[in-house]
């Protein structure tokens, strides 16, 4: 092997570095009222707290009310009602119980409820109606537009103050172990957006790119950044890259605190390795030979070296390496520079078992520390992208997601989450749990189908000269006849084998009673709803 200067075969000038942080970590700052009987919400709350329901609140009411003004024939803001807290709340446990809990096609299979035996969930109408749920759902908003202080040159400014809440909030309950892994994630969306991301070896190929830095043992976030295209501060180093300046970005808050960074090939490099050793961060990750810096003589193939094989060059406290498994595999590591070697289990096809193969301690720490970030991004999924489904909406979910996996990590300093004798207390039942308390005593309000009262028998029959009919503003193509209505609900129970076409027509009016606020048909006499509703006791007749 050719050896170019300043690369050398022994570890002259290697000064042994000790990581390890020296302060008690995991979480931090919680408040006083938590303990290991604390319920789902309690721990999601640390982190997702009052300051951001108020917040997505008052923008969504903001929101409706702004649409209504420019947009008056708007269907959700002529009929907008404001929503509260409670409401709020409930309807993000619908949301992600859609999400994540409960999949399902359309929208309207969540809130069908006849003829769907198996696949029902009669939960959903009891909380709120289907057009209340989407009317809070394109309304959704955590972000003034009329501000003049926004700055809409940030390409996710629709979501960016729930973003930076959140990561001052992880970063300020959570002190992570020694070691941090640094990946891509994908949300998925296939909207037409500049910013959006084809990773062709990701299981979501289509989407927007986040950087996570996390825990490499939970998998708790610790820093973020969605990839919004190049910046304008992207080069803050020299030397480094693009991608050298984001993990600068990323680790700039551990630096000089012993930790160890794990990352891949997409990331690493020679430079960045001296650059974070000097900074006091340990780095540790694959590498490719045509980088900048990276010993060239040390590139070979598969017929030069057998499976366990390796060669190692030093650089000052940097080492490069290749080692055999399936293929040759090269790494870019200041760390465990002089650990002596280990061993792995590999598959031997002659032995027909699994075997001890030799190789250096940074390939078996990497294979340890590297999946935090995919762990969280597993964890942490959103289902297959809607087409109606706008991407702010969908960064948003994605925040309460990242939130509610590193509130599960907390829980699980508190109380064990692997109990003997009990089944584990996995992320998805987490989920659950906190969807229902979401809810809490949220019920729909609107009462369909109900048995009139005598009091509305009364207003309908009496008051004459009060009832007036006229043509209703909001009224649109769908508003359907009171009278025809029921006449149809009622022939479908008697006769419930019969075909719709040879039922009672569900007719379609824009007129309504101005006192009763009912839509009525104006036909010639004896089909004349209007003259039954407030002539007859048994209008349906």
């Amino acid at each position: 092997m050719n050896i170019v200067p300043p690369w050398r075969l022994n570890m002259t000038g290697f000064v042994s570095q000790h990581f390890r942080p020296n302060f008690p970590t995991g979480p931090r700052n919680i408040p006083v009222h938590i303990n290991k009987d604390s319920t789902p919400l309690d721990f999601f709350s640390i982190f997702w707290d009052d300051t951001v329901w108020e917040l997505l609140v008052n923008e969504t009411n903001r929101q409706a009310a702004h649409v209504k003004t420019t947009k008056p024939n708007n269907y959700v803001a002529k009929n907008w009602t404001e929503v509260t807290l409670n409401e709020m709340k409930a309807f993000f446990g619908c949301r992600i119980t859609i999400e994540s809990l409960v999949h399902k096609d359309r929208y309207e299979q969540y809130w069908k409820t006849k003829d769907n035996l198996l696949t029902a969930t009669p939960g959903f109408p009891k909380i709120m109606s289907q057009d209340r749920f989407l009317a809070i759902w394109s309304m959704l908003h955590c972000v003034n537009e009329e501000d003049p202080t926004v700055d809409k040159m940030d390409k996710i400014y629709k979501s960016r103050p729930i973003f930076n809440y959140l990561i001052d909030n992880f970063q300020h309950h959570f002190v992570p172990d020694c070691e941090l892994s640094l990946d891509e994630g994908m949300i998925p969306t296939k909207n037409s957006l500049s910013i959006k991301q084809y990773i062709k070896d990701k299981p979501i190929k289509w989407g927007l790119k986040t950087f996570l830095l996390t825990d490499s043992k939970h998998g708790y976030i610790m820093n973020a950044e969605v990839y919004t295209g190049k910046r304008a501060d992207a080069l803050t180093v020299d030397n480094l890259g693009i991608t050298g300046n984001l993990v600068v970005r990323m680790t700039q808050d551990f630096q000089n605190q012993n930790y160890i960074l794990f990352m891949d090939r997409f990331y690493t490099s020679v430079e960045l390795a001296e650059y974070l050793l000097n900074k006091g961060i340990g780095m540790c990750g694959t590498a490719m030979t045509n980088r900048k810096e990276f010993p060239k003589f040390l590139k070979r193939t598969n017929k030069q070296m057998h499976r366990g094989d390796c060669e190692i060059v030093y650089n000052g406290n940097v080492s490069a390496l290749v080692w055999m498994d399936k293929r040759p595999i090269y790494f870019v590591s200041s760390v465990y520079v002089d650990a002596p070697f280990t061993s792995v289990p590999r598959y031997d096809a002659k032995e027909h078992r699994r075997v001890p193969v030799p190789c250096p301690v940074v390939v078996k720490a990497y294979n340890q520390f590297m999946g935090g970030t995919d762990k969280n991004d597993q964890m942490t999924r959103l289902q297959k992208c809607r087409r109606h489904y706008k991407w702010p909406r969908r960064l948003i979910m994605k925040f309460f997601m990242w939130a509610a996996y590193n509130a599960y990590v907390i829980q699980g300093y508190y109380k064990s989450h692997m109990q003997s004798a009990h089944r584990n207390f996995t992320f998805h039942f987490f989920l659950e749990k906190l969807c229902h308390q979401l809810v809490g005593v949220v019920r729909n309000m609107t009462q369909k189908g109900r048995r009139r009262s005598d009091t509305d028998q009364e207003i309908r029959l009496g008051d004459v000269g009060q009832h007036v009919c006229e043509r209703a503003e909001h009224a649109t193509t769908n508003n359907r006849c009171v009278v025809c209505t029921e006449k149809y609900r009622r022939a479908k129970l008697s006769c419930p084998n019969t075909l719709d076409k040879d039922l009672p027509t569900k007719s379609r009016t824009v007129y309504w009673c101005t006192y009763c606020k009912m839509f009525l048909c104006i036909g010639k006499p004896g089909a004349n709803c209007w003259h039954d509703w407030h002539s007859k006791v048994m209008y349906w007749r």
